[in-house]
């Protein structure tokens, strides 16, 4: 994977993202969020390298819902995530044999929608218990046959049943707030 940094290309081949996107990914056994927006402002970048990190996580398979929220600037958001859509050269699933206290490390990446630039890098942690509750999740869904139609179907439901990214965090199975 190629070095990443503030004030480059966040994709050497392509300027522009969908803005209000965000993706998460668990891929090469790294845990990733970018989020896209477009011409953030200062309050946002600054939100994104150093605001108070909250996470949530919301599970019906085949969807795992990621809810995240950093300081006052970025209100709370979501991604929803599949393992079986990394490509496989990249799906590597997490070990079920961590210690009961592991951290695992999140990747948080703020790229300018509109030019492609990466305005914001971070690392933070996800407490021993959410770790573990998002590795059990992307191993149980790694386990199960791949339908896109239903795939597609469930996260459809649940945006409609969730309309917002709070209905998530109200409902989420784990929460915590992030640390480094």
């Amino acid at each position: 994977m190629p070095t990443l940094s503030v004030g480059q290309l966040y994709n050497p081949v392509r300027t522009q993202w969908p803005d209000g996107v965000s993706q998460y990914n668990y891929r090469s056994g790294a845990h990733e969020l970018v989020l896209f927006l477009g011409e953030p402002t200062e309050r946002e970048i600054k939100a994104a390298r150093k605001g108070k990190a909250e996470f949530a996580l919301f599970v019906r398979q085949p969807a795992i819902i990621l809810a995240y929220k950093f300081g006052d600037g970025i209100p709370w958001s979501d991604a929803v995530f599949s393992i079986h859509l990394v490509p496989e050269s990249e799906r590597d699933l997490p070990s079920a044999d961590l210690e009961s206290e592991v951290r695992a490390n999140l990747q948080v990446l703020l790229v300018d929608a509109h030019t492609g630039i990466l305005r914001a890098l971070r690392l933070v942690s996800f407490s021993p218990a959410f770790t573990r509750a998002l590795h059990s999740a992307i191993r149980e869904q790694a386990q199960a046959p791949w339908d896109q139609a239903l795939y597609d179907s469930i996260a459809a439901g649940l945006y409609a049943l969730y309309p917002s990214s709070n209905d998530f965090v109200r409902v989420a199975q784990a929460r915590c707030t992030g640390g480094i």
